[in-house]
């Protein structure tokens, strides 16, 4: 016997299993059974889709990287090491500069000298004037002779027969000296001074003029 109802409808439920257990309760068991087991079914198939959307909703750890940040070494110069003219592996000297790569001592020089500054060319310093030679003072004049002191000699070298190398009218001649002004004249009066000077020292006449006249 075939019994057809909707297990959803409570009220068919009821009466439907009123009437089987009225005729046959072990056919009630067996279906209710069987209507355990297809709910069960239907909860556990539910469960993975529930499942799928937990796992859905979780987000990936998708955070970046942090670059590297470190600085390349250098040495005391501030430079960093290049193959090319520090040797290889890198190394340092005493002072911390890197040590130089065999042949390369000029390349290796210039670098330092470039990247210290000691390739630039100092300025010139300014020149200096020369200082000037100090202005000769000007000469002072010699101070005048006086007249009486220089006729009081002039006449006792005259009375000595040795005093004068020569007349005194030829003194005066080849001195330039003239009998009216010799007392005013300081030119005249020095020439004639000058010239005693020399006999002095044991000129002739000719030393004693040259010696008067540049006086």
């Amino acid at each position: 016997m075939q019994i057809t109802f909707d297990p959803h409808n409570a009220q068919e439920c009821d009466e439907t299993l009123g009437f089987i257990a009225q005729a046959q309760p072990c056919v009630v068991k067996m279906w209710l059974i069987d209507y355990n087991e297809s709910q069960n079914s239907e909860t556990v198939a539910a469960q993975p889709e529930t499942a799928q959307s937990d796992t859905a909703t979780e987000q990936p750890d998708t955070a970046p990287a942090q670059p590297d940040t470190a600085q390349p070494e250098t040495d005391c110069h501030g430079m960093t090491h290049d193959d090319a003219i520090h040797s290889t592996p890198a190394s340092k000297n005493a002072d911390g500069s890197w040590r130089a790569k065999r042949g390369q001592k000029e390349a290796y020089e210039a670098a330092i000298a470039a990247a210290t500054g000691k390739d630039a060319t100092a300025p010139a310093p300014a020149s200096m004037p020369m200082p000037q030679p100090a202005s000769a003072a000007p000469a002072t004049p010699p101070a005048p002779i006086d007249y009486k002191t220089m006729a009081e000699r002039f006449m006792a070298k005259m009375a000595d027969p040795d005093g004068l190398p020569a007349e005194y009218e030829a003194i005066y001649t080849a001195l330039s000296i003239g009998y009216d002004d010799l007392e005013t004249n300081q030119t005249s009066i020095a020439r004639l001074s000058a010239y005693m000077d020399a006999v002095d020292n044991g000129d002739d006449h000719d030393g004693c003029v040259r010696h008067a006249m540049s006086a």
